[in-house]
């Protein structure tokens, strides 16, 4: 006979798998925060948490957060966009527009918003989001996750003016284009933060 635990009529009873993934696509959202983390491996990372605000998917991750059983819950709805370091090099400039990119979203997306290099301002923002699958293989397990990786003027969003992304692979690859296994991304992405804030 199994010993009853403690705490036992206080659990709660985990709801694995039970929550739709975010499908790939674009979608209205608005910032719930945003913050600079220090990269691993050095550098700085800007990582702003959203939600999504309208259609099907409106309260997604809020959703999410609350419905988890976990003990240390994570708030998973975070774009994290690598900050240059200002060296000249040809990555640096590329980081350089891709940040560009998402001040413009920012700015085009909230008509009193002018970007003034304070992250801390964007919390309320409204902001279109782009979201594609992501493939992991991790700890045993293999599939697909959603991934926002880049922010829009929310009109296109609002107007189906956007198509949804291709999946982000390990290897760059869909399975049928390579004879070879996927492997561990080069890059891992970095840890969820503990949000909200």
């Amino acid at each position: 006979m199994i010993k009853k635990y403690n705490n036992w009529e206080e659990t709660q009873a985990a709801k694995i798998g039970s929550f739709e993934k975010l499908p790939a696509g674009g979608y209205e959202a608005k910032i719930i925060n945003a913050k600079v983390v220090d990269n691993v491996n050095g550098g700085q990372r800007l990582e702003i948490a959203v939600d999504i605000t309208a259609g099907e998917f409106e309260n997604y991750f809020r959703d999410q957060f609350l419905n988890s059983t976990y003990d240390n819950k994570k708030w998973k709805g975070i774009a994290r966009f690598f900050l240059p370091v200002d060296d000249g090099s040809q990555k640096d400039n590329f980081k350089k527009s891709l940040l560009k990119a998402v001040t413009q979203a920012l700015e085009q997306s909230n008509a009193s918003y002018r970007w003034d290099w304070d992250e801390s301002k964007l919390k309320g923002l409204k902001v279109g989001i782009m979201v594609r699958d992501k493939e992991y293989d991790f700890d045993g397990r293999h599939g697909f996750c959603a991934e926002i990786f880049e922010f829009v003027d929310i009109k296109l969003i609002q107007e189906g003016k956007f198509s949804v992304p291709e999946p982000r692979y390990l290897n760059g690859k869909a399975p049928s284009e390579s004879a070879s296994t996927a492997a561990s991304s080069a890059e891992s992405a970095p840890a969820d933060d503990d949000y909200p804030f």
